[in-house]
């Protein structure tokens, strides 16, 4: 086992620590201190690229526009994903909670090994997740460093383009504010991948959860009191994934959005990096980016997929036992068992549009448009 999976939880270590860090992880010390700082710097750091978008949108090319647009609206996500996840606070702690006593709980009917399996692949996953998130990060300050001019008589460049009410090409000032900035966006990266391995990891477990319901309905000798807790714990797997549909729901509808736009954004960075002839420190700074923004749609999106599929597994294991062999009441307690589980277990687009690969794919194409409307236009 993993070094990061002491017990056999699916509560990944990486994420837990991701959650302290964002002051969202219950009994996290002085929650209220790491709201302040994340609302004082978010505030700021907002106020000024925006100010500098707005203020360049006319003297600025299209190129820049667009570059200095899709490094501010992930900031913006972040704040979103902030302020849904302090709002809904208690509806995570159920959710860790739960998962917390189901693998404590279920343990004993875990003959082949689930947990352990999903909290070493958990761990894995989430680990992978925030490595790419952060490591977008160096790839956009090399490239950003690597556009900058050689000649001493140009101005210095910040690494995020703001509109600051000091002068900031002196030094040490300048030395100062490229390193706080810097600073942001690894911990504003972190928090970023924090959200989405979150997400992996519930749906992981719920996963693992059924998996270990299945196995036991095809082994068990099935007597009616088993069955009623086969119901029962169905249900409870149920209340589980609305709890992680109620916290994330408004997340995915402003991904689906944000994300459509980045995309949109970043592509067209890239294919201009191809033809430029110093395109070089555009394509590398944007590149990773791209790719960790096209994940998270994808984690999303899978996420749903996943859970509807192993919700119709359930049936499928009912309907695979000795049905035949069994007592005409408890065959109508298995009818009701295939069909809630025909029903799905859905996550949405702020509760009106499904989660699924096929929401990936338009995700993708509505980007693609835009790219082609963008590279028209230039």
């Amino acid at each position: 086992m993993d070094a990061g999976v002491k017990s056999p939880c699916t509560i990944s270590t990486s994420v837990k620590y991701g959650l302290h860090f964002a002051g969202i992880w219950p009994g996290t010390p002085f929650p209220g201190v790491h709201k302040f700082f994340w609302v004082t710097f978010m505030l700021i750091f907002q106020t000024y690229q925006y100010k500098y978008v707005i203020a360049h949108l006319k003297i600025d090319t299209l190129l820049e526009t667009i570059d200095n647009l899709s490094i501010a609206m992930p900031f913006s996500l972040v704040c979103i994903k902030l302020i849904v996840a302090w709002t809904n606070h208690g509806v995570l702690t159920e959710i860790l909670s739960t998962m917390k006593e189901d693998c404590r709980k279920y343990a004993v009917i875990d003959k082949n090994n689930f947990i352990p399996k999903t909290a070493q692949l958990s761990y894995r996953l989430t680990s992978l997740i925030m490595s790419v998130y952060v490591s977008s990060v160096v790839f956009y300050a090399a490239g950003a460093f690597a556009s900058k001019p050689s000649n001493d008589s140009m101005p210095r460049e910040l690494l995020l383009k703001m509109d600051l009410p000091f002068e900031t090409r002196d030094s040490p000032i300048y030395e100062v504010v490229v390193s706080t900035q810097f600073l942001h966006q690894m911990t504003s990266a972190f928090t970023f991948g924090v959200f989405s391995a979150m997400l992996l990891m519930m749906t992981l477990h719920v996963g693992c959860q059924i998996d270990i319901i299945c196995r036991t309905l095809k082994d068990s000798s099935r007597k009616k009191n088993q069955l009623r807790f086969f119901i029962s714990r169905h249900q409870e797997i149920i209340h589980f994934t609305e709890r992680i549909e109620k916290l994330f729901t408004y997340i995915a509808l402003s991904q689906l959005v944000s994300n459509t736009l980045i995309t949109c954004c970043l592509g067209f960075l890239i294919m201009v990096s191809l033809n430029a002839e110093n395109g070089l420190p555009i394509l590398i700074k944007s590149i990773m980016f791209y790719l960790s923004i096209c994940l998270e749609a994808f984690i999303y999106c899978f996420a749903g997929e996943y859970l509807n599929t192993k919700s119709k597994m359930i049936g499928d294991a009912a309907y695979d036992s000795l049905w035949y062999d069994l007592y005409p009441s408890e065959n109508r307690l298995l009818v009701i068992l295939i069909l809630r589980s025909q029903k799905g277990l859905t996550l949405t687009f702020g509760k009106f549009s499904k989660l699924s690969l096929e929401s990936f794919t338009g995700i993708m194409k509505a980007s693609a448009s835009y790219m082609s409307v963008l590279l028209a236009m230039s």
